[in-house]
C-alpha cells in the first residue's frame, strides 16, 4: 500500500523523432512494477467518485441497450455472409482443386464473435489443413492471393465486385473486394489460424456473461464514430477494443469474467477451452452492475490511467489484472496484452499522437456523461454527442466507385456531428417508421436471398429514453449465431462447403442463378446447429427469451441471452 504512495523519480523528456508511432524504448519506466499496478488501481478508484446521479443511470441503461438493439445485425446480414462464404469457397476450389476437404474458406473476426453489424467487414481466411501450429510460407501466401486477384478482378471487370485490391506488405497478406450489390467488403487472407482461434475464444468467452457482448458492441461502435478503430491509420484494432472491455470485466469487484489463465490451463486447443468455460457459467452473476454502470466506469479507466501507459502499464486478460511489460521493441503507446502469445501486444498498431487523439475522446466523453448526469444535457443529446447520428435504416455501407484511400479527418468530422446533432435529436426518428430498407441485390448473391425477408419484430421495452422509470425488461434480440469454423477448431462440422446443386455454370452470377429453396433450408441448418450448440455451452434449454419456467426475468450472468432484472 504504501509503495503505491511512492512518487516516481523525474524521467527525462524525450528527444522528438519522426518514428513518433513506434513505441518508447525501455529506458523511460520510472515505476517500480508492483508500485505502478497499484498506482492504477488507486487512480481507477479515484475516477469513479466523479458524479454519478443514481437516478438517471435507468435512463443512461435504456439508451445503450436500444442503441445495442438498434446496431444488431438482421437475419438478412447472416445469411449473405453465409452465402459469401459460400461462394468463396466454390471460387477457391475452382482455383486450386480440392484434396481432402481442402481448401476450405472460414469466417473469423466479428462475424465469428458475433460482434458485427450490417456494416462490418467479412474476416475470411483461405486454409489449406487443419493443423494450427503448422507454418504457411509468406511467399506461399503472397502466391494465393495474387491468384485470387486475377479471377477477382475478371468479376470486377463484370461489374459483379470491385476495390480488389492485393495488400501483400503488410504483416498478415491480404486481398480486399466488396460485393457491389451489398456493400459488403470481405478480407481474404491465407491460413490465418492465429486470427481464427482468438475469434473463436473471444465467442466463448462472451457465453460467460451477456455483458460482455453488449459492452463490446457499444464500445466498438465508439471508437469508429470517432474514427480511431483503425491499425492501418495507427489507432486501436477491434481486438484490442475487445480485449480492453474483456479486462474491465475481469478488473470489477466481483470480477464478472475470469482471467483467461483459467480457460487456457489445459492449453489452446478449442474443445479444451469450451470445457473449461462451462465450468465458469454464471461467473458474474454476483456482479450486479448493469451495462450503463459498466460503460461509465470503463470510460473513466481509460481517462484515469492514460499518463500511466507511457509507463509501461498493460492490460493482460491472461492474469486478469493490470501488469507492468516492456516489448520487443521497447513501451507501448497503449499496452494489451496478446493472451495467446504474451510477448505480442494487441495495440502495437497505435501510434504516439493518435495514442493522444484516443484520450482527447475519451476526456470529451466522460465529460459529456458528467454533463448528463449533472442535469445539462439530456439523454437523446447525449446519444448524438457520444455515437454520432446513428442511421439503422442502412444495413450495409454504400457501393463507392473510387478505389484510393482517403486521408481521414477525424476532428473535422466530429465537430460535424456535434452541429448536426442538434437537429438530429429534435428531429429523431419516428416509432412507426417503415420496415429496414434491404440491400440491393447483388451478383454473389443467389435469388433466394434478394427476396425482402418480413420486418424484424421488436418488442418495445418497457423504459424509453428519456424516462427516469427503472427498466425492468429489455425486448428480445433475435439470435442468429455463428456456425463455428470446423477444420481448424477440430470441432463437429456445421455444413460450410458449397453444395452440389451450387456448382453450376457462372452465367450472371458467381454461383448458380437458381439454387432454388435448398440453399434457404442450408442456411437455416447452420444457424439450428449452433444454437444448440450455443445451449450446450451455456448450460441452458430455456426456449423463452430472458424468462424462467415461471415467466420470471433472469439476471445477468446467468445465460447471454437473458435480460437483467
Amino acid at each position: 500500500m504504501a509503495s503505491a504512495a511512492v512518487s516516481p523519480p523525474t524521467a527525462k523528456p524525450e528527444p522528438s523523432t519522426p518514428n513518433d508511432h513506434l513505441p518508447r524504448p525501455s529506458v523511460v519506466i520510472s515505476w517500480d512494477s508492483e508500485a505502478l499496478c497499484k498506482h492504477a488501481e488507486t487512480c481507477e478508484l479515484e475516477s469513479e467518485a466523479f458524479l454519478i446521479d443514481p437516478a438517471l443511470l435507468p435512463t443512461l441503461e435504456g439508451l445503450l441497450l436500444e442503441l445495442y438493439a438498434m446496431l444488431r445485425p438482421k437475419p438478412v446480414d447472416y445469411e449473405q455472409r453465409h452465402t459469401m462464404i459460400e461462394v468463396f469457397n466454390k471460387i477457391t476450389k475452382d482455383i486450386f482443386g480440392e484434396t481432402n476437404g481442402f481448401p476450405v474458406v472460414e469466417a473469423f473476426g466479428s462475424f465469428t464473435m458475433d460482434l458485427f453489424t450490417a456494416k462490418s467487414d467479412l474476416d475470411l481466411s483461405v486454409n489449406f489443413s487443419n493443423d494450427m501450429d503448422g507454418q504457411f510460407a509468406r511467399m506461399e501466401q503472397i502466391s494465393v492471393i495474387r491468384k485470387l486477384t486475377k479471377v477477382l478482378r475478371k468479376y470486377q471487370s463484370s461489374g459483379r465486385c470491385y476495390g480488389v485490391l492485393p495488400i501483400v506488405t503488410a504483416i498478415v497478406p491480404v486481398l480486399k473486394v466488396t460485393d457491389k450489390g451489398t456493400g459488403v467488403e470481405c478480407d481474404i487472407s491465407v491460413e490465418n489460424k492465429d486470427g481464427m482461434s482468438r475469434s473463436m475464444i473471444f465467442k466463448l468467452v462472451s457465453s460467460i456473461d451477456e455483458r460482455f457482448q453488449i459492452l463490446c458492441f457499444l464500445m466498438k461502435f465508439w471508437a469508429k464514430t470517432h474514427d480511431i478503430n483503425c491499425p492501418k491509420d495507427r489507432t486501436m484494432s477491434s481486438m484490442a477494443i475487445i480485449s480492453l472491455v474483456a479486462f474491465h470485466l475481469q478488473t470489477r469487484h466481483p470480477p464478472i469474467l475470469p482471467a483467461f489463465s483459467g480457460l487456457l490451463k489445459d492449453g489452446a486447443d478449442i474443445a479444451n477451452i469450451q470445457k473449461n468455460v462451462v465450468l465458469f457459467e454464471g461467473f458474474g452473476s454476483s456482479n450486479k452492475e448493469s451495462v450503463a454502470e459498466l460503460f461509465v466506469s470503463l470510460m473513466s479507466k481509460l481517462v484515469a490511467v492514460e499518463g500511466l501507459w507511457e509507463e509501461g502499464l498493460c492490460a493482460s486478460n491472461f492474469d486478469g489484472c493490470w501488469i507492468s511489460k516492456t516489448w520487443k521493441r521497447g513501451i507501448g503507446n497503449l499496452s494489451v496484452e496478446d493472451f495467446l502469445d504474451r510477448s505480442q501486444n494487441f495495440a502495437r498498431s497505435v501510434g504516439k499522437v493518435e495514442m493522444q487523439t484516443i484520450c482527447e475522446f475519451l476526456r470529451d466523453t466522460v465529460s459529456k456523461l458528467t454533463d448528463f448526469f449533472k442535469g445539462n444535457i439530456d439523454a437523446p443529446t447525449l446519444k448524438i454527442l457520444i455515437f454520432g447520428a446513428v442511421n439503422e435504416d442502412v444495413p450495409a455501407r454504400q457501393p463507392s466507385p473510387k478505389h484510393g484511400k482517403s486521408k481521414r479527418k477525424r476532428d473535422s468530422r466530429y465537430e460535424k456531428q456535434q452541429k448536426k446533432g442538434k437537429h438530429t435529436a429534435q428531429a429523431g426518428r419516428s416509432a412507426n417508421s417503415t420496415a429496414p430498407i434491404l440491400p440491393t441485390p447483388t451478383a454473389l448473391m443467389p435469388p433466394i436471398l434478394r427476396t425482402p425477408m418480413p420486418p424484424i419484430l421488436r418488442t418495445p421495452p418497457v423504459h424509453r429514453v428519456g424516462s427516469t422509470q427503472p427498466i425492468y425488461q429489455f425486448g428480445p434480440l433475435p439470435q442468429h449465431p455463428t456456425p463455428p469454423p470446423g477444420f481448424a477448431y477440430r470441432l463437429p462440422q456445421a455444413h460450410l462447403h458449397p453444395a452440389p446443386h451450387m456448382m453450376g455454370q457462372p452465367q450472371g452470377s458467381f454461383i448458380h442463378p437458381n439454387p432454388g429453396i435448398q440453399l434457404q433450408q442450408h442456411a437455416q441448418h447452420m444457424f439450428a446447429s449452433m444454437l444448440a450448440h450455443e445451449r450446450a455451452i451455456n448450460g441452458s434449454s430455456h426456449s423463452s427469451y430472458g424468462y424462467d419456467e415461471n415467466g420470471r426475468l433472469l439476471p445477468y450472468g446467468i445465460n447471454p441471452n437473458y435480460r437483467r432484472v
